[in-house]
Order: C-alpha cells, then sequence, then structure tokens
C-alpha cells in the first residue's frame, strides 16, 4: 500500500468494508499486532459500525473526514470512504502533529486532499 511510504511509524494500513471485514492492506512487514485476532476482528467490527453512527449526523455537521485518537501504545487515524473504511495505525512515538500531516498526505493519495 501507498500509505506506507508515507511515514516509517505506520504500522498498519487496511481498507474495511461496511461491516468491518478486511478487504485489503495489513502490517507493515516485520511488525506483529498488539491485539489478539479475535480482538482485532471486534475492534474492526466496532470502526465500522462508528462509521455507521457517525452518519446520522452528516446532514447537520456535514461528512467526516477522518478520526484520530491517541492510545498509549498506539495512534489510530480512521479515514471515511463511500462504503469503505481506511484504517491506519501509528506506532506511539509519533507525535501529534506528524499525524495530521500523515492525515492530510492520505486524504491526497485518497483524493480528497
Amino acid at each position: 500500500m501507498q500509505v506506507f511510504a508515507l511515514n516509517d511509524g505506520i504500522r498498519y494500513a487496511g481498507v474495511i468494508d461496511s461491516t468491518g471485514s478486511p478487504i485489503a492492506g495489513g502490517m507493515r512487514n516485520g511488525i506483529d499486532s498488539i491485539v489478539s485476532e479475535t480482538d482485532e476482528e471486534l475492534f474492526l467490527t466496532q470502526t465500522a459500525l462508528r462509521k455507521s453512527m457517525r452518519e446520522r449526523f452528516d446532514d447537520a455537521m456535514g461528512r467526516a473526514r477522518f478520526a484520530y485518537v491517541e492510545r498509549e501504545k498506539i495512534s489510530i487515524l480512521t479515514f471515511y470512504m463511500e462504503d469503505k473504511i481506511l484504517l491506519v495505525t501509528l506506532e506511539p512515538n509519533i507525535e501529534s502533529h506528524t499525524a495530521m500531516d500523515i492525515a492530510d498526505d492520505t486524504m491526497k493519495l485518497l483524493g480528497k486532499g
């Protein structure tokens, strides 16, 4: 995936469908997931559900372009496309301003920047 070329701190880049099922992408070579396979499936399903919940407010607030969450062990960028979601996870040492640069560059790759 072209997303990995944006920054060496990107751990995962994957596209999921509206149910949270993976379509493309995965972990960067040489990087292991920090969650079990079962928890990863649950996380992806919850991510898809959050997208559908956000869409309820699209008319009033406009469509969500992306979401950014910083956790202690990982940061997550979630990009909302028409019927899919691009999920990008970052190493915890990536500072928030760098994460926003990655988000801007990713939006350009998606043709939305």
